[in-house]
């Protein structure tokens, strides 16, 4: 494969990820104003999360909607591994999983199993969990993301409406915000240099 060839390749999937994080942008945008676009929501949002997901599996960086990961953790009801796109976040020497969409399927799971893996492109960690009471998740997610809560931008703006607070909001209002938002601080039990068994991606 020649040098250009290979070029073109890595300046398309460049491409794909500007794209795809910039519509995922969007149908956050969307969702945030409430039911008025549900019927588009659930056509568009599913294709866009597969597609971000695809991303993260070739190891393409979602920057611009924040430190992504891919979680796969086993579904307590049906035993099979799933895999989904999570915020990560490095604060104070430790790691948090911060569910900033609120209650989804995969914090029930990871409530249940107490451990899952981490990966981004064929980087693969597994981790144990631990989900901080609201009054310790509280500050966590003050000091995290409260420059995020300041911005102006578009980023922003969804997570003041996700999260219904601002940067200026009191710590009780924070503690009060984490429990429909929980977070979990993790820790790493093994690192691998290949992907983990191929999961249901959902």
């Amino acid at each position: 494969m020649s040098s250009m060839t290979i070029l073109m390749i890595g300046l398309m999937f460049f491409i794909m990820a500007g794209l795809m994080t910039l519509l995922m942008v969007i149908v956050h945008a969307i969702k945030s104003n409430g039911n008025k676009q549900h019927a588009k929501i659930q056509i568009v949002f599913p294709a866009i999360n597969w597609m971000i997901k695809v991303l993260l599996r070739l190891g393409i960086p979602m920057t611009i909607l924040g430190p992504m990961k891919l979680l796969t953790v086993r579904g307590r009801k049906t035993g099979i591994l799933r895999t989904v796109p999570v915020d990560f976040y490095e604060y104070a020497g430790q790691r948090f999983l911060i569910a900033t969409h609120g209650l989804g399927n995969w914090v029930y799971n990871l409530r249940t199993e107490g451990e899952g893996s981490l990966s981004l492109g064929r980087s693969h960690q597994t981790f144990t969990a631990f989900e901080l009471p609201p009054e310790e998740a509280g500050p966590v997610i003050k000091e995290v993301l409260g420059p995020l809560f300041a911005s102006p931008g578009m980023r922003g703006s969804i997570l003041r409406r996700h999260f219904g607070v601002t940067a200026d909001s009191s710590l009780n209002d924070f503690t009060n915000a984490a429990r429909s938002h929980p977070v979990f601080r993790i820790s790493s039990s093994e690192v691998l240099s290949s992907q983990p068994q191929v999961t249901q991606i959902n």
